[in-house]
């Protein structure tokens, strides 16, 4: 038996020598390509090590490519390809004349910026010296809350059919007439949402041949929420004209530079407001010189805020002049999910929304990409309203009239509150009375003696002064009850108590109950946001603030 193994193990290696050596030359071959691009490598495909360099120190030239390099292998930035910018219209078009063994893949005359694509990295000589290089990086649609990571929290709400009645839309069959929305995405495809010709100005500038076979159904998806009109995939703003720049694939990819030429794109064709529920994580000078064009032409710019559960927003919501959203579920809890940040502008549903699909299906919607065209809808109803009302006062009164969230004023988590449009509608009216408990927020040490702070924030969300309203706290400690002062028309105001963290610490938690009731005989037209209850877990010292469980 132990012969048969030895006989069966030296003809087996018998063949694998006898592979090496028919198969030497691809073996050689590999070696000697090592450092260079593979034929198959996608443009999608970012770098996933440093390739072996081989620069001598003290060559010519040689710190000038290490330099080069150095700008160009970045965490998310596409393999093989670079963007070069140059300081004046003749070095721009003299480059495009000889670009040597540098591949031209696309141009932006208004930026004088070029792609290019290069082979091995002794082409980036080819480099001039009087440009100036940076690299191209992933641009994608935000991932899908991951199950594994901050996702969705087992207390959050859908929203279903209900998104549009939460934020106060009724009777909005004409909101958005006279303005154009442009959703840089994947493309919007036709659907019985859409009206005919709602849709144009259809641009592809991904496959401008209109060569591709397939399209990812996201911008059909986005495009709904802000303008559609049938009621199973209703919109925010259906009487407004949607223009169409697809800039992302099947798969959901793009890229700096192309996210850069739609922008553009959708400048040069009047766009009012231009969506963005594509995000990177590289800072891109050709995508904020893009953005910054647009502003510049009128255009006002919403962007999604991510859906990485971290403390960043993606680009471009990241810039300054973009308005960035995160998500809330029908609760009015920020999801987890939906990235935070100082740079935070607003937060809107993202949980569960109808949204139209290819073949005409409809899906429920979640993330910051369906957050943010709620917020370009409604700013496009309001611009509909008043024609001299440009794209930033209608964003304006947005957050004027935003519901408080989280902690007290501005916070990463909320931004500056979360989306309202019944309270835009209604600002100039007279005698509506609704007074809300916005939040249950965990402030921590506030005082620097050792107690850790509730703070119970109610915010007067009617358009009258209200007096003499009473709030009540449900604690481990009893029930307390407070009359409130007077409270114009969006004051907020605090309540704080001392969080029993040794009950918690014992009992795994504690529980707040509050609620708030008008002086008689005034009646809240929504008392929906009357009542909230949160739990304190122990220990908790870094949370932003107590989870609620329900209004």
């Amino acid at each position: 038996m132990n012969r048969l193994w030895y006989s069966m193990a030296v003809l087996v290696f018998l063949v694998f020598a006898a592979l090496l050596w028919f198969q030497r030359g691809k073996f050689v071959n590999a070696l000697r390509n090592f450092g260079q691009r593979p034929e198959a490598v996608q443009t999608s495909v970012g770098w996933t090590k440093p390739p072996d360099l081989n620069i001598e120190d003290g060559t010519p030239g040689s710190g000038r490519l290490r330099h080069v390099i150095g700008s160009l292998i970045r965490p998310g930035a596409i393999a093989y390809e670079a963007i070069l910018r140059f300081d004046s219209d003749d070095a721009f078009n003299a480059f495009l004349r000889d670009s040597g063994r540098l591949d031209v893949l696309g141009s932006i005359p208004s930026l004088r910026a070029v792609r290019v694509g290069y082979d091995e990295i002794g082409d980036l000589n080819d480099i001039p010296d009087n440009a100036e290089t940076s690299a191209n990086y992933l641009v994608q649609l935000p991932a899908p809350p991951d199950p594994q990571g901050p996702g969705i929290q087992d207390s959050a709400v859908p929203f279903g059919s209900g998104a549009l009645d939460w934020l106060g839309i009724t009777d909005n069959a004409n909101w958005g007439e006279g303005i154009k929305i442009a959703i840089i995405d994947t493309g919007v495809v036709e659907h019985p949402t859409f009206e005919d010709a709602q849709v144009g100005n259809v641009q592809d500038l991904v496959s401008p041949d209109g060569s591709f076979t397939e399209i990812n159904g996201h911008g059909t998806a986005v495009a709904s929420v802000a303008a559609g009109t049938h009621q199973a995939a209703p919109g925010v703003a259906p009487g407004a004209n949607v223009l169409s720049f697809r800039v992302a694939d099947a798969d959901g990819n793009s890229d700096s530079f192309t996210l850069a030429e739609g922008i553009l794109a959708a400048a040069e064709a009047g766009a009012d407001v231009i969506n963005i529920s594509l995000g990177s994580a590289g800072d891109s000078s050709v995508v904020q010189d893009a953005i910054n064009s647009a502003l510049e032409s009128g255009a006002t710019i919403v962007a999604a805020a991510g859906n990485n559960g971290t403390t960043d927003l993606t680009f471009p919501a990241a810039y300054e002049g973009v308005i960035s959203v995160g998500s809330i579920d029908a609760l009015g809890q920020h999801l987890d999910f939906s990235n935070t940040s100082d740079q935070l502008d607003i937060s809107a549903p993202g949980y569960a929304v109808p949204a139209a699909w290819p073949d005409e299906q409809v899906i429920q919607f979640t993330g910051t990409s369906a957050s943010a065209p709620f917020v370009s809808g409604s700013i496009a109803a309001i611009m509909s309203w008043d024609q001299n009302i440009t794209g930033q006062q209608a964003y304006d009164l947005l957050v004027e009239q935003a519901n408080e969230a989280g902690a007290p004023g501005a916070d990463p988590t909320y931004g500056n509150g979360v989306l309202n449009v019944g309270r835009v509608v209604n600002a100039s009216s007279s005698g509506i009375y609704d007074v809300g408990i916005a939040s249950h927020y965990y402030a921590g040490d506030l005082q620097g003696n050792g107690r850790e702070i509730l703070q119970v924030v109610v915010e007067n969300r009617g358009n009258e002064v209200i007096s003499g309203s009473i709030l009540t706290i449900d604690s481990p400690v009893g029930q307390q009850h407070f009359s409130l002062g007077p409270m114009s028309p969006g004051d907020i105001l605090s309540r704080e108590l001392a969080v029993d963290t040794r009950r918690a610490q014992v009992e795994g938690n504690v529980n707040y109950t509050t609620t708030i009731a008008l002086p008689q005989p005034i009646t809240d037209i929504n008392t929906g946001d009357n009542e909230l209850s949160s739990t304190f877990a122990y220990p908790d010292p870094d949370s932003p603030g107590l989870g609620t469980e329900g209004p």
